[in-house]
């Protein structure tokens, strides 16, 4: 996903991560041992994740520039394959 994020951020992209009932502290340290470079959000009570459906983690929603929920992929995923890196293309290029 840091790949992901380094190619597009420049157009417009970004990543959200969403943290599930960590500490501030465990994420901080994971955040830092791993150079996560687009930001860490916490959910410490887990409410947000209850409110979007979260079952699986890690989970996956895009969501386009009007704020849209356009999809969602939960699990594991190669986020820096030819097809992810088109379909992100596409929904940042000019309609």
């Amino acid at each position: 996903m840091a790949e992901l994020y380094d190619e597009f951020q420049r157009d417009g992209f970004t990543i959200l991560a969403v943290n599930i009932q960590e500490s501030k502290d465990v994420v901080e340290n994971y955040v830092k041992k791993e150079n996560v470079r687009f930001p860490v959000l916490l959910d410490r009570d887990g409410n947000i994740a209850g409110k979007y459906g979260v079952r699986f983690q890690p989970d996956h929603f895009l969501i386009n520039k009007q704020g849209e929920l356009i999809g969602r992929a939960p699990g594991a995923k190669n986020w820096f394959s030819k097809e992810i890196r088109n379909l992100i293309r596409s929904l940042l290029s000019p309609e």
